[in-house]
C-alpha cells in the first residue's frame, strides 16, 4: 500500500506556507521504510540545494515548496511509489538548474533520471519545440511520466490562480496563455490517467478560467 498524503494544502494560505508544507512532508515521508525515507530526504535536500534562491513567479515562496506539493498530490492520487515521488522532488533540476540527467542518474538511479528527462522542456522553450515535446510525451512517455506531468501542471495552475488573485492584471495575460497551453498540450496526457488525476487537473483549469477571462479576482 502506498503512503497517502495526510494533509490537504489549501491555498492561498496553507498552500504557500513553508511551515505547513514542511510539516505535511515530514508526516508523509515518515510512512516509508527507513531506506526509502532516507533516499527521499536525500532527493529533497539535493533539490533544495540546486534550487536555492529560486522562488515561485511573482512571490517570495521558495521553489522547493512546489516540488513537495507535486509529490503530495501524487500521493493523494495513489501514485506514491518511491521512484515517482523521488522524480517529483527532482523534476525541475535539469530544466531550471545546471544539473544534468547524468547527475540525476548517478545520484538517484536510471528510473528517476528517465522521468526527470521526460519532465524537462526543450531548451529555450520555444512554442513549436514544446508542442513537439508534449506530443512525444503523449505517444511515448511511460505512464508514470505522464501522471507526474499532470500533478506538476495541477500545482502550477493552483499557484497561478493564487498569483492572479494577489496581483490582479499584472500576470493575467500570461496566465491566460498558460491555461490555453494546458488545454493544447497537457489534456492529451490524461488519456489512460487515473480518473482522480483527470478530474483534479480539469478542476484546477476550471478554477483558473474565470480569473483570466476579464473578471476581477477576489481577495
Amino acid at each position: 500500500m502506498t503512503p497517502v498524503a495526510p494533509v490537504i494544502l489549501e491555498w492561498p494560505t496553507v498552500f504557500d506556507t513553508v511551515d505547513a508544507v514542511e510539516r505535511a512532508w515530514l508526516q508523509f515521508v515518515a510512512n516509508y521504510p527507513d531506506e526509502e525515507r532516507v533516499r527521499l530526504r536525500q532527493a529533497l535536500a539535493f533539490a533544495q540545494a540546486r534550487h536555492a534562491g529560486q522562488q515561485r513567479r511573482g512571490s517570495d515562496t521558495p521553489y522547493w515548496l512546489h516540488l513537495v506539493r507535486v509529490a503530495l498530490e501524487l500521493a493523494r492520487w495513489g501514485q506514491a511509489t518511491p521512484e515517482l515521488v523521488g522524480a517529483a522532488l527532482l523534476h525541475d533540476v535539469v530544466e531550471d538548474t545546471p544539473t544534468t540527467v547524468a547527475e540525476v542518474a548517478e545520484g538517484f538511479g536510471p528510473k528517476i533520471a528517465e522521468l526527470v528527462e521526460w519532465m524537462t522542456a526543450p531548451a529555450g522553450r520555444e512554442r513549436s519545440a514544446c508542442a513537439i515535446h508534449y506530443e512525444r510525451m503523449a505517444r511515448f512517455a511511460p505512464p508514470e511520466a505522464r501522471v507526474l506531468k499532470l500533478a506538476d501542471r495541477t500545482d502550477n495552475l493552483r499557484s497561478i490562480q493564487a498569483l492572479v488573485m494577489r496581483t490582479g492584471d499584472r500576470y493575467r495575460k500570461w496566465a491566460r496563455t498558460y491555461l490555453e497551453r494546458t488545454k493544447e498540450d497537457i489534456l492529451p496526457l490524461t488519456v489512460d490517467a487515473p480518473s482522480i488525476a483527470r478530474v483534479t487537473l480539469v478542476t484546477a483549469m476550471a478554477d483558473l478560467a474565470p480569473m483570466v477571462e476579464g473578471g476581477t479576482p477576489t481577495s
